[in-house]
């Protein structure tokens, strides 16, 4: 009788996420449709990153300005998209030619509105997104062991995860990065030396795209893989300095990129669009917008960017051996995207790893970090769709900082609990010891 009320039990419990796993997929369904159609029919700039992308394909130089742009990502982060820039080439030769000649008064936007609209090119682009997505669906599957419908509800809720779906409508691949996060985190921990490789390879080159995401090489320290961590770190440098050789100019480059990625984050306004979701759109609103004073946004902003660095360092030397299972890895990621001076919503996508481990470990978590870690990842997930257009983020950065907080004090108090507990390991070994002898 009572094994079957523990099946019962059981059954309930699963029951349960599936309920949930129902709703959520019903709600981001809907939102992903709206932000869709609407990014879609009437948002100027639906797919214009991608075009971007595509464009540095077929430039000879695309960090100097000759070609018409000065791009801040290395090579590798365009390269691989060649294949992709082939299905629409006499359009983007068309755009480039347009640009060429632009005076520094006008913008190339008209240009790449134009281009983005062109049937080749939103084919390229929907290849592209569909086959990243399709491989992040598959690694999910098998992350979770869902099967059925408990499957399909999961599914169907990452394909709307609203990251990835602003991603799309901006065309930018930071997807991509979302997919190889994912498959780090995924590989990490594989019993098969090649897959743990793997899952270094992808970090590297998620950090050669996006530069940023090498923060999330601090999870190695967790687990004290220092070998791994220096392996990472020179495959990202490998991948982010050789294949400047193929792009004319070679090496001088970097000092090119270095200007235009230093200009960029400089640009007027952007650290107080509400778009970007880092400390620095905090600092800045209460620095610059509240009190006026750029002194205070400055000291505020590094503050808060490089306190959560030392915390989150700090917090993860002392998570070995913890008992949580998201909320390392849910570290790492918030670092890394709260502590970009510009980092923009769809750099979220990088969570998806955490959010399928909360649903994994749902039934193991207390009530309150059920709801409390619920609800933030809800703002995250499934924002309300005139977010999408007012471009208005600010809830999202609250629930993030909110979820890295969180994070601290789960780790903190965990290493408390066991720092407190091993004294009492140790005297019961003892006790069993004598009573042996």
């Amino acid at each position: 009788m009572e094994k079957n009320n523990v099946i019962l039990q059981e059954n309930c419990k699963k029951d349960k996420v599936k309920t949930i796993l129902f709703v959520v997929m019903i709600v981001s369904f809907l939102c992903a449709l709206f932000s869709t159609i609407f990014c879609v029919s009437l948002y100027e700039h639906t797919f214009s990153d991608f075009a971007e992308t595509l464009s540095y394909c077929m430039m000879q130089n695309p960090y100097n300005g000759v070609d018409g742009a000065r791009s801040i990502y290395p090579p590798i982060a365009f390269l691989p998209f060649y294949l992709f820039a082939l299905i629409c080439k006499p359009e983007l030769a068309q755009y480039l030619e347009n640009i060429k000649n632009l005076s520094p008064s006008e913008s190339y936007y008209p240009y790449m509105v134009e281009l983005s609209q062109t049937t080749n090119f939103r084919i390229a682009f929907i290849l592209f997104y569909l086959i990243v997505t399709a491989l992040i669906l598959l690694v999910v599957a098998k992350m979770s062991k869902f099967k059925g419908t408990k499957l399909v509800y999961l599914l169907i809720s990452v394909f709307c995860f609203s990251p990835f779906v602003y991603a799309f409508c901006r065309g930018n691949n930071i997807i991509l990065v979302g997919l190889l996060v994912l498959l780090f985190f995924w590989l990490y921990n594989s019993e098969k030396r090649w897959q743990r490789e793997l899952a270094n390879v992808c970090l590297a080159a998620a950090a050669a795209i996006k530069i940023y995401p090498l923060l999330i090489a601090l999870f190695f320290i967790k687990d004290r893989r220092w070998m791994d961590l220096l392996k990472t770190i020179c495959y990202a440098l490998a991948l982010i300095f050789l294949p400047f050789l193929l792009i004319k100019g070679g090496f001088g480059n970097i000092r090119e990129i270095w200007n235009n990625f230093t200009t960029f984050n400089s640009g007027s306004g952007r650290n107080e669009s509400w778009g970007n979701i880092g400390f620095d759109l905090f600092a800045s609103k209460i620095g610059l917008s509240l009190f006026g004073s750029k002194t205070l946004y400055s000291l505020l902003s590094k503050f808060l960017r490089y306190g959560a660095i030392i915390v989150t360092l700090v917090a993860i030397v002392l998570s070995k051996n913890t008992k949580h299972k998201f909320q390392p890895a849910l570290m790492v990621i918030l670092t890394y995207e709260l502590w970009m001076g510009v980092s923009y919503y769809y750099t979220m996508c990088a969570l998806i790893y955490p959010v399928i481990m909360y649903i994994i470990c749902f039934n193991d978590l207390s009530k309150f970090d059920k709801w409390f870690y619920g609800i933030c990842f809800a703002f995250i997930a499934i924002p309300v769709p005139f977010w999408f257009i007012f471009e208005n983020f600010f809830v999202c950065q609250l629930a993030g900082i909110a979820l890295l907080i969180k994070t601290y004090i789960d780790l903190f108090t965990d290493f408390q609990a066991r720092k407190k507990h091993k004294p009492l390991e140790k005297v019961e070994t003892k006790e069993i010891e004598r009573q042996e002898k």
